[in-house]
């Protein structure tokens, strides 16, 4: 079994109350969990970040799947790379959205608004990958 990461962010085609994205976390945890996926999302300002994990096919379609959701256009790959294990692996699907730590970590990266299309691949990721310490209950 191959697995992989895939980065991608999006841009909501309209702004998103905390009950739309109670409503894409229910769904995406239920069917991740049913597809062995994993990942972490972020939305903030209208963008959406997020990591997938899991095994190649399962990630692969999933992806196909959101490209066709009309809720965001814009969706671009940032990155898609084999891995030896997930590591969102303890969330069907994660979230952290603005906060006081979402700001400090932005800042950190010498940004003053949430803009994943300026990410490196590698900033992308870290950032995913510092945001699962504070994340928000939805």
């Amino acid at each position: 079994m191959r697995l992989v990461r895939l980065v991608y962010y999006s841009h909501a085609s309209r702004e998103m109350s905390l009950s739309d994205l109670k409503s894409i976390l229910d769904v995406a945890r239920r069917n991740n969990q049913a597809q062995g996926i994993c990942g972490m999302l972020s939305y903030e300002q209208q963008y959406f970040l997020q990591a997938l994990e899991g095994e190649r096919s399962a990630v692969n379609e999933l992806y196909l799947d959101i490209a066709e959701d009309p809720r965001h256009d814009e969706i671009t790959i940032i990155s898609y790379e084999e891995i030896a294990e997930p590591f969102f692996k303890q969330w069907k699907m994660g979230y952290a959205g603005g906060s006081a730590e979402f700001t400090k970590l932005l800042q950190s990266m010498g940004q003053t608004e949430f803009l994943p299309d300026t990410m490196t691949p590698q900033q992308a990721f870290k950032f995913l990958q510092h945001l699962t310490g504070n994340q928000a209950e939805l």
